[in-house]
């Protein structure tokens, strides 16, 4: 196997809490998160700023993940550079969320699950690539 442990499973954290949030996305009320004035997942997760191009944040988190996992972790070698482009391309949907949040003035626990995920899986990444 070509993929180290930590980021096998950090990669497959990141597919179960995404298809948390894509399933929370269509039924809100499956959502367990505080729903105070700052932190407020539910504000943020059904938000204008939750969907690209018709496509929940979610499910672009879940397609990173997956395509993370399958193709890019266990064949890389082949890949090479392509691979390495899309864990960076993963810190462009990190910071798309966090700005998100930061312009709703909201925090969503999930959302930020999923960011540090991302990171991690790039510093795990890039740490075995070395």
């Amino acid at each position: 196997m070509n993929i180290n442990k930590p980021l096998l499973a950090v990669l497959i954290v990141g597919i179960l809490v995404s298809i948390y949030v894509t399933y929370v996305h269509y039924y809100p009320g499956a959502l367990v998160c505080g729903s105070g004035n700052i932190i407020n997942c539910e504000s943020v997760i059904t938000s204008q700023y939750s969907v690209i191009l018709h496509v929940p944040l979610a499910v672009w988190s879940l397609t990173w993940f997956i395509l993370a996992l399958v193709p890019f972790s266990y064949f890389k070698n082949r890949l090479g550079v392509v691979s390495d482009i899309w864990f960076l391309g993963g810190i462009g949907g990190m910071m798309y969320s966090i700005v998100a949040q930061y312009l709703l003035l909201r925090i969503c626990i999930w959302c930020l699950s999923l960011d540090a995920l991302i990171a991690l899986s790039i510093i795990f990444y890039f740490r075995k690539r070395v």
